[in-house]
């Protein structure tokens, strides 16, 4: 079965190595698509995948549904099945039910939504995150987030609302057990620097006027840290930050 898989960024120099890292072991370089918003740091330079060069004069939520559900039916007229994530997104199925390889090989529903969890840093007992390490075993601990149980792998096209968090036609379709791992929690410092970065670009004022992906523009240091901790975005849905551990056979994924 063909597959592909594509997310979007903006001077993403540390997750799009690591996304590159994982989904490579899966996809050929000529299968992975990074739709590239302007990016001016030099991260999306190197090989390994195609890049997908985009204009837009701001950043905008909507803007951003709209171009990826453009490629994601773009590559399913070439494609047998077309998984997106954001950059700091990694699906994979349980361990012990193989590899995300082995899953989109079976894979033949029209869709599947995700189960959604978050890696936490507690940066008073755990050290900033080294890049040159494995991820999942610098980390304790992680909280399930439903409204990460996003639809983003799919052998059809899908139409998704802002945030790719459902389909706009609210069809579901769960598999507990592929998981869609958030990282932007994963180290305190890596996401406050990430969220200045982003707060310095033109926001469309839509998405100021209805708050969307405000979380990415949070800076100010108390009113950051209160969110990090307390916040899971999703409060209103009676979602809430409830730390567990991360299983053992977790750990050796990314």
């Amino acid at each position: 079965m063909s597959g592909a898989v594509f997310t979007m960024v903006y001077n993403e120099p540390v997750f799009l190595p690591i996304w590159l890292r994982y989904y490579s072991r899966f996809f050929a370089p000529e299968d992975i698509y990074v739709l590239d918003h302007q990016s001016t740091d030099g991260s999306t330079g190197g090989d390994g995948f195609v890049r997908v060069p985009l204009e837009h004069e701001t950043t905008s939520e909507l803007w951003k549904i709209e171009a990826s559900e453009r490629q994601q039916r773009d590559l399913l007229e070439r494609y047998d099945v077309v998984l997106w994530t954001d950059v700091d997104e990694i699906v994979a199925p349980d361990p012990d039910r193989g590899t995300l390889g082995d899953y989109i090989e079976d894979f033949s529903d029209e869709f599947v939504n995700c189960h959604g969890y978050e890696v936490l840093h507690f940066k008073d007992s755990e050290p900033p995150l080294a890049l040159d390490r494995p991820i999942l075993q610098q980390r304790r601990h992680w909280y399930r987030n439903p409204g990460y149980d996003k639809p983003l792998l799919a052998r059809v096209p899908v139409s998704w609302v802002p945030g790719f968090h459902a389909r706009k036609d609210g069809r579901r379709n769960p598999d507990p057990s592929l998981r869609l791992i958030h990282l932007h929690r994963m180290d305190y410092g890596i996401c406050l620097d990430r969220n200045r970065a982003r707060r310095s670009r033109e926001v469309e004022q839509a998405d100021l006027g209805t708050g969307r992906a405000y979380q990415n523009r949070i800076v100010e240091e108390g009113a950051f840290e209160r969110w990090f901790y307390e916040d899971s975005c999703f409060e209103a849905m009676g979602v809430h930050i409830d730390p567990e551990p991360i299983p053992d056979q977790w750990r050796g994924l990314l």
